[in-house]
């Protein structure tokens, strides 16, 4: 198990213990997502250093710094989005003025299910179409990937 996934196994030990019970093999589920977590980050870090523009003057220094800003970076927003995640029975959602009843309801049924997957408790093809469309709104294609949920894992399963 990598870093990530030592990571991410401390944070869901302290945050996400009835989660963490519910998964048949935390072992390889933490070693898969550590893996996951890290290709991701690589992926993100070089699509960042190959969009970046050439600073005209920039000392090694200044580009060594900026490139480890830009690794920085990457690796946040995947950790962000993968590891660490809110803490079970997290109530920032209800206490949001802006959100209504419903929408509140439909971001906590959300993310539940996306966690079954992500644990694998439950399948793409437990859902019904209109089900897996709700929980692939807003969802980022890498959280989308890792729950089968992205176009080419629906397709994969006949699912689109």
């Amino acid at each position: 198990m990598n870093q990530y996934g030592r990571r991410a196994q401390q944070h869901w030990q302290e945050f996400r213990p009835e989660g963490i019970a519910e998964i048949d093999d935390p072992e390889a589920f933490f070693t898969e997502l550590g893996t996951d977590v890290q290709d991701e980050v690589r992926i993100r870090w070089t699509a960042g250093r190959l969009n970046a523009p050439a600073v005209v003057g920039e000392s090694f220094l200044e580009r060594a710094g900026r490139l480890q800003q830009m690794r920085h970076d990457a690796e946040h927003e995947v950790l962000s989005e993968l590891v660490l995640l809110p803490a079970e029975n997290d109530v920032d959602l209800e206490d949001d003025p802006h959100l209504s009843e419903v929408e509140v309801a439909e971001e906590q049924w959300r993310e539940q299910h996306l966690h079954d997957l992500l644990a694998g408790r439950s399948r793409p093809g437990d859902f019904s179409a209109a089900e897996r469309e709700r929980l692939r709104a807003g969802a980022v294609p890498r959280l989308l990937e890792l729950t089968g949920l992205s176009d080419e894992a629906l397709a994969r399963q006949g699912l689109l």
